[in-house]
């Protein structure tokens, strides 16, 4: 019986998964947050650990958390579009696994070959205006409200947490919400 019914589901599972609307869509979905999401962050957190022994490791996983934020901040604007594309989910899956593979290091290649080429290009203008973002949020008025928003979260229960340093006691407030990358942590 189980010789019959293993191949059978395995049938449908797979006809369902590509559907490309309805119920192929959802289980699309899913596949994508699995393989897109919890996967690498779980390899990520596990390079952080490693890091000391396995550089590379963790630069692997930076590289593919830059490329995967480009990718959804790129989908996000298109996403009513997309929902009607057949199977999009489907190639976005394979998408995702060729970024990770270790046989076809995708997400190096795109970086390479692509990111890094277009951010020599544009670091400057870049950094000029994440200077200026960082010059605008040093203004008093907005120091102001910052120390406001910090003050009520340092006294409010739930979100006292927020504010509090890995030892457990209050931190003080940062002078600003970014940084300017000059400093390393």
């Amino acid at each position: 019986m189980s010789a019959i019914l293993g191949p059978a589901a395995a049938s449908v599972g797979l006809q369902v998964l590509l559907q490309p609307y309805g119920a192929g869509r959802q289980l699309g979905q899913a596949a994508c947050t699995c393989v897109g999401l919890i996967y690498p962050a779980y390899r990520s957190m596990e390079s952080v650990e490693m890091r000391p022994q396995n550089p590379q490791e963790a630069n692997k996983w930076l590289i593919y958390w830059s490329i995967y934020g480009l990718m959804t901040a790129a989908e996000r604007p298109l996403d009513s579009v997309l929902q009607w594309v057949p199977y999009y989910h489907s190639v976005k899956v394979v998408l995702l696994v060729w970024l990770q593979s270790t046989s076809y290091e995708g997400a190096q290649r795109l970086y390479v070959e692509g990111l890094r080429p277009w951010l020599a290009t544009w670091q400057p203008t870049l950094d000029e205006f994440l200077a200026s973002l960082l010059r605008s949020l040093r203004r008093p008025e907005v120091q102001m409200v910052s120390e406001g928003l910090h003050q009520f979260a340092s006294r409010t229960p739930f979100l006292e947490w927020f504010v509090r340093g890995p030892d457990g006691r209050p931190r003080p407030r940062r002078q600003a919400f970014i940084t300017d990358g000059s400093s390393s942590s």
